[in-house]
């Protein structure tokens, strides 16, 4: 039965849903249990879920971009489910299954040119740590870029790239080294301003003109690792410039560049890849999250052969490319060639860029927002002038928008709407009209 919604009948959290926080609060980590949602979910259905209270919200978050075509999708599901009972488990690195095969060619054929090897993971953090040792294996060099905000997962070295905020390396990054970082190319926030006679770019002149000059021998780096679009760090692309500026620097140095699309990747960006927004032609892409279609864990690897034309190098894990994780994913990319997912994105796309240009005008508390695909992003301020981050108004924009049913992801940086891939525009625009109101009552402006 669908859902009708949204529709929120109790506070929250509601009385079932706080009897079972409570309980969970006795036995799980209290650094998990603490970062829970003010409910327990019961049940999904498409862009909708129902908590154990019966309050049923729009579901803006997408299990953090992971569901990307609504949940449980029939054809998703139907695949995993014939692909489970007649293989179970099987160890991809040491057997290969009838899977295995389409989904590499697939991935190849619609990956950006020169990209020919695949890698297989069992998820983006796993696809991630992988990526890293390729680029280092194949340049025999120890040192890798990151830009400051960018999300790569929470371990080992994929954490150690990542450096959305301080606190989520703390206890490891010391022990990890190798990595320097940058400012990441936020239109909004950045620091640098693009010289005369330069690369074209303020973040890449920063680079060529200062880090590779003054504090690292590029002779010593692998390459860049970046997300195309900032996921949780707040759904932020960088200017056009930025990347023809890059590609050039790693083409000069011999570096390799690596894009992070595991959250960016598959659709939500209104590309396949968000890469192809720009048409950047990366050496190295580590896929996750949504290539399961919200279905089932899966991540890969994708690599031209002077990335990935080695053999000495041990990946992946157990219960990498699980066959019926590849069955998912496969069903996955032939929703993408069979039904307009990635126009309904462009609308969606479109929806949001006018309604948070209508958000701008009205509320003086937000300094910025952004709108690429189905990432999109409320950034409040305390001054527009200093662009002081107002953290207290985000969190109680986005519990007000929960008690009125509405569900959105408060970032470290700003509050992110991911929609599902597949969400109806005028649902979209609906939700915004009950975030205006929520702002109104928040901040007295009208």
């Amino acid at each position: 039965m669908s859902m009708q919604g949204p529709r929120v009948s109790t506070p929250l959290p509601g009385p079932e849903s706080a009897r079972i926080l409570g309980r969970l609060d006795d036995v799980l980590y209290p650094g998990l249990v603490h970062g829970l949602g003010p409910f327990v979910v019961r049940r999904k259905d498409g862009s909708f879920i129902e908590d154990v209270d019966g309050n049923v919200f729009l579901d803006l978050i997408s299990a953090m971009a992971s569901v990307p075509l609504g949940s449980a999708n029939e054809r998703i599901m139907k695949a995993a489910l014939e692909a489970l009972p007649a293989i179970g488990l099987e160890d991809a690195h040491f057997f290969a299954h009838e899977h295995m095969l389409p989904l590499a060619e697939g991935l190849v054929a619609i990956a950006p040119p020169g990209i020919t090897r695949v890698d297989i993971a069992l998820n983006g953090t796993e696809a991630v740590e992988t990526m890293i040792r390729f680029m280092r294996r194949a340049t025999g060099k120890p040192i890798v870029i990151g830009f400051m905000g960018g999300y790569h997962g929470e371990a080992g070295t994929a954490g150690a790239v990542g450096a959305e905020t301080s606190d989520l390396s703390t206890g490891y990054r010391a022990l990890m080294p190798g990595f320097v970082h940058v400012p990441y190319p936020n239109p909004y926030r950045t620091p640098f301003v693009a010289r005369a006679g330069g690369t074209g770019d303020g973040t890449v002149d920063y680079l060529h003109d200062h880090v590779l000059f003054h504090a690292i021998d590029p002779g010593e780096v692998a390459g860049i690792v970046i997300e195309p679009v900032l996921g949780s760090g707040g759904c932020v692309a960088p200017p056009d410039a930025f990347w023809t500026a890059l590609r050039a620097l790693c083409d000069e140095y011999g570096f390799l560049l690596a894009v992070d699309e595991v959250k960016c990747g598959y659709g939500r960006a209104g590309t396949m890849f968000a890469v192809e927004r720009w048409d950047v032609r990366p050496d190295l892409m580590a896929l996750g999250k949504a290539m399961g279609g919200g279905v089932m864990p899966i991540g890969a690897v994708l690599g031209t052969e002077a990335a990935m034309g080695f053999d000495d190098i041990s990946t992946g894990s157990t219960w990498s490319w699980f066959p019926a994780s590849c069955a998912a994913a496969l069903e996955t990319l032939a929703i993408f060639r069979e039904e307009p997912v990635l126009e309904n994105v462009r609308a969606l796309e479109a929806v949001g860029a006018d309604a948070l240009a209508g958000l701008m005008d009205r509320f003086a508390a937000i300094g910025d927002v952004r709108s690429v695909g189905c990432f999109q992003a409320i950034e409040p301020v305390k001054d527009r002038a200093s662009k002081e981050r107002d953290l207290e108004l985000q969190e109680r924009l986005a519990r007000g928008m929960a008690e009125r049913g509405i569900l959105a992801d408060s970032s470290t940086t700003s509050l992110n709407l991911q929609p599902s891939l597949v969400l109806e525009p005028e649902r979209l625009r609906e939700a915004y009209g009950v975030i205006g109101e929520v702002l109104a009552s928040l901040t007295g402006d009208r």
